[in-house]
């Protein structure tokens, strides 16, 4: 028997961890060891196996590279969400320069052009996002495989002959 494709559950997955991660109030979710990214990969995982046949157990493997997908699809998603609802402004970045009361780094904002600026806070946020969503994919990918990748018919799946 075919299995399914991991993209499309991969895809949804990281919809879930755009949203937990970049709705203003939602993502707060995330201070919680990356909750929200975790859960992400436990949803590609649940509607991977929702599409498996139920007799066929899941491995963890399946499990990592799902959470691994997902989260590489929430990093982009994430990143986009995120800079279209304003998060990534370069007021945003002139404020925690302001916090840090720090005149050298209020110097050094005011040397660089906004867009360049802007620019680069985009492709930072990105590889951070990228970076830590793909480790906490894989992990909310292994826990889905322990929660929903028990053959649903016990003894009812027995692997291919060797060859």
């Amino acid at each position: 028997m075919q299995q399914p494709g991991k993209l499309v559950p991969a895809v949804w997955g990281g919809v879930v961890i755009a949203v937990l991660s970049s709705v203003p109030v939602i993502s707060l979710v995330n201070c919680a060891c990356c909750a929200g990214v975790i859960i992400g990969g436990v949803v590609a995982v649940y509607l991977y196996r929702r599409d498996l046949d139920p007799g066929v157990p899941m491995l963890s493997s399946d499990g990592a590279l799902l959470g691994l997908m997902a989260g590489c699809f929430g990093a982009v998603m994430s990143t986009a969400l995120t800079a279209a609802l304003g998060g990534l402004s370069i007021e945003w970045l002139k404020e925690i320069a302001e916090l840090a009361e720090n005149p050298e780094l209020d110097n050094l904002i005011g040397q660089f052009s906004e867009s360049v600026l802007s620019q680069g806070l985009i492709v930072m946020v990105f590889m951070i996002n990228l970076v830590t969503d793909c480790i906490a994919g894989m992990i909310g990918g292994v826990l889905g495989v322990a929660l929903f990748g028990k053959a649903q018919t016990p003894g009812a799946w027995s692997p291919p002959p060797a060859p």
